[in-house]
C-alpha cells in the first residue's frame, strides 16, 4: 500500500502535520498519564462527578456581540421538541425510503423552504458547513469550465471560509484573488471560471448583488456567480439570490434554529437555479413522486446515485457526511416562524444593529468603517489599537458581557478593528450597557 501511494514510511504520511504536535507512544503515554483522568478508570459515579466538575468551569454570559460565523438566536421550544423525537436521531442517509417517509419528506420540506429563501429551484439535503460549503460551489463552477483557475472573491470573505477553499483546492491549482465590488468588471481575465460575492461580507457589508452579477455577466456569461453567505437569517430580508441572477447560493445556517454550541456543529446550505448545476450538486437530493395507478405521493433520493458519495476522486464531493439532524431543526425552525416571522426577525436584528452602531458614532475614537448598509454586524476602527481592542473586550468581560471579535487576532492588518454583531436577543438596556463600556474605556 505505501509504495501504491508513494511513500517509504508511515511517518511520510503525517508530513505535512509539524512535527511538534505529533505524538509517539511514549509522549501519548506521558499526557494520559499526566491528566487528571486515573489510569484505571472510574466508576460512573465518579466520572459524572468529573465532568460535572469541568462543566463548572464554563462560563455562560448573559449578552454576546460576537457573531463572526456563529450567532446567538432565539430558538423556539418548537425545534428541540421535534428535533428530540427518536426517530430522527440518525444521520445517515435513508437509502430504503419504504423505511424512512417521514426523515424524507422533512428534507424535501427544508429544501424547498430553503430554495424559497434563495429564491432558486432547487437546493439539496444540507452540506456540512458554510466553508465547506463555499469549495463545493468553486468545484461545481470549475466544473463547467476546466480550463480556468482563477477564482475572484467580491467583499471581505470570512478568513476561515477563505482559508478552507484554499487549503482543499489546493490540488486543483485554483488562483484566487481578492476585488472590490465597484471593481469586477476590470477583475475579470481570461482566467476567471468564477466569482464569488461576499453578501453579508464579513465585515456585515450589504452589497448589491444584482448589480455585481451584472457587471459580471456583461463581461462573460460563462463565469459562474456565487453568492457566499455566513448569516442565513438575511436571506429572509435581502433579496434573494436567485432573483439577482446569482448562480449558485452557498453558506451558513447556523443561525436557523441550531445553538452556538462551542462553535459547531454547522449545517451548509446551496441552492442552484441552472439545471446542469442540479446534475453537479453534491450531497443528497430528495425528489417527490405520485403512483402509477393511485393519488399517494411518496419522497425519495433522486438524481444522485449511492455510488457518488463514496467513489473518492470521482465524487462531486469528498465529504460523506451529512448534516441530518441539524437541517430538521433549521426546517422546523423555519416552518415554525414562517416567512413572515423569519422576515420580521430579520428586520429586528437591522434595527438592534443600526441602534448600537450610531451610538458609538459618539464615542470618541471610534469610527465605523463599513461603506455601505449593515445586517446585523459591523465593524468599528478604534484609536489605540490592539490596547484599545483588548480594553474593551475585557471591559465586556468584567460586566458578564461577550463583547465584539478583535478582528486584530486574525489578521495583523486588522489591527485596533472590532466587529460588533448585534441579533433579536440582545435587549436595549445589555445595548446601552455595551456602548457606555465603550466610551469609559476610551476616556481612560
Amino acid at each position: 500500500m505505501m509504495k501504491a501511494v508513494g511513500v517509504s514510511s508511515l511517518d511520510d504520511l503525517f508530513d505535512t502535520v509539524p512535527k511538534s504536535i505529533l505524538l509517539d507512544d511514549d509522549r501519548a503515554r506521558a499526557i494520559l498519564g499526566s491528566g487528571s483522568l486515573p489510569v484505571n478508570g472510574m466508576a460512573e459515579i465518579e466520572l459524572k462527578a468529573h465532568m460535572a466538575d469541568l462543566a463548572a468551569g464554563n462560563r455562560v454570559y448573559r449578552s454576546i456581540f460576537q457573531g463572526a460565523g456563529s450567532y446567538w438566536h432565539f430558538i423556539p421550544a418548537t425545534v428541540d421538541y421535534v428535533a428530540s423525537r427518536g426517530e430522527y436521531f440518525t444521520s445517515y442517509t435513508p437509502y430504503q425510503a419504504e423505511r424512512s417517509q417521514g426523515y424524507l419528506q422533512a428534507t424535501f420540506e427544508y429544501q424547498s423552504m430553503i430554495a424559497a429563501l434563495a429564491g432558486m429551484r432547487y437546493s439539496n439535503a444540507s452540506l456540512h458547513d458554510g466553508a465547506t460549503a463555499l469549495v463545493d460551489a468553486v468545484i461545481m463552477a470549475w466544473s463547467q469550465n476546466k480550463r480556468r483557475r482563477t477564482v475572484l472573491i467580491v467583499g471581505q470573505a470570512n478568513p476561515i471560509y477563505l482559508s478552507t477553499a484554499k487549503t482543499a483546492l489546493a490540488p486543483r491549482n485554483l488562483v484566487f484573488r481578492e476585488a472590490k465590488p465597484e471593481d469586477v468588471a476590470q477583475a475579470i481575465d481570461e482566467d476567471t471560471m468564477a466569482v464569488v460575492v461576499c453578501n453579508p461580507d464579513f465585515f456585515g457589508t450589504v452589497l448589491d448583488v444584482t448589480k455585481i452579477v451584472n457587471a459580471v455577466k456583461a463581461r462573460d456569461k460563462g463565469i459562474i456567480t456565487i453568492q457566499c453567505t455566513t448569516e442565513a437569517l438575511s436571506l429572509a430580508l435581502l433579496r434573494p439570490p436567485g432573483t439577482a441572477g446569482v448562480d449558485i447560493l452557498v453558506g451558513e445556517a447556523q443561525s436557523l434554529g441550531i445553538p452556538m454550541c462551542f462553535g459547531g456543529p454547522a449545517l451548509g446550505l446551496i441552492a442552484v437555479s441552472d439545471n446542469k448545476l442540479l446534475h453537479k450538486m453534491p450531497g443528497r437530493i430528495v425528489g417527490v413522486t405520485k403512483e402509477l395507478d393511485g393519488d399517494r405521493y411518496g419522497f425519495t433520493l433522486t438524481l444522485t446515485a449511492r455510488e457518488q458519495h463514496i467513489r473518492r476522486e470521482k465524487a462531486l464531493s469528498n465529504i460523506c457526511s451529512n448534516e441530518a439532524l441539524n437541517m430538521l431543526r433549521a426546517a422546523v425552525y423555519m416552518a415554525s416562524l414562517g416567512s413572515t416571522g423569519m422576515r420580521q426577525v430579520a428586520e429586528i436584528n437591522v434595527k438592534k444593529a443600526n441602534y448600537l452602531k450610531d451610538k458609538l458614532r459618539d464615542v470618541t475614537g471610534f469610527s465605523c468603517i463599513n461603506k455601505g448598509p449593515t445586517f446585523n454586524e459591523f465593524a468599528i476602527q478604534v484609536d489605540g489599537g490592539a490596547a484599545t481592542s483588548r480594553r474593551v473586550i475585557r471591559a465586556c468581560e468584567a460586566s458578564d458581557m461577550l463583547g465584539p471579535l478583535d478582528l486584530g487576532t486574525l489578521d495583523p492588518r486588522w489591527a485596533g478593528m472590532l466587529l460588533f454583531c448585534v441579533t433579536e436577543m440582545n435587549d436595549t438596556k445589555a445595548i446601552d450597557e455595551l456602548h457606555e463600556i465603550c466610551r469609559g474605556v476610551h476616556v481612560r
